[in-house]
């Protein structure tokens, strides 16, 4: 059985794989988080937030493994310095866009964002 969109949340440690397994049955649950990554047709997306509860968190070991936190990001063609034009902040210049990150300066001010969801979700395009 395979899907268009697979999504993985909170793949951080203790969560995914779960506290109790870490000791006694970490291969079961390494074998259970492959093959749920194998099952993205299109899209696979991974969310491990850093914090949770108020306590910090480290991003899954299985995810580190496999590195798939080091796989590169399509920038589209956006590149640092380009201006962009964002539906609620309105015209803005790249500051920065490293891996998910996109810093963009809105006059005195700078906003970081996740470079993907902007995208996505349509919320900044380039200017000409």
């Amino acid at each position: 059985m395979e899907f268009k969109n697979v999504y993985v949340i909170n793949a951080c440690e203790e969560t995914i794989p779960h506290a109790s397994s870490i000791k006694e049955n970490i291969e079961e649950e390494r074998r259970l988080f492959y093959v749920g990554i194998t099952r993205a047709i299109d899209n696979l997306y991974l969310f491990s937030p850093k914090n949770r509860r108020g306590q910090f968190k480290e991003v899954s070991r299985f995810i580190v493994e496999g590195k798939l936190n080091d796989m590169a990001v399509d920038t589209l063609g956006y590149e640092k310095g380009d201006k962009v034009a964002h539906k609620t902040y309105g015209i803005g210049e790249i500051e920065e866009l490293k891996d998910d990150k996109i810093a963009l300066s809105f006059g005195n001010t700078i906003r970081s964002f996740s470079f993907k969801v902007l995208v996505d979700n349509g919320l900044i395009e380039k200017v000409e």
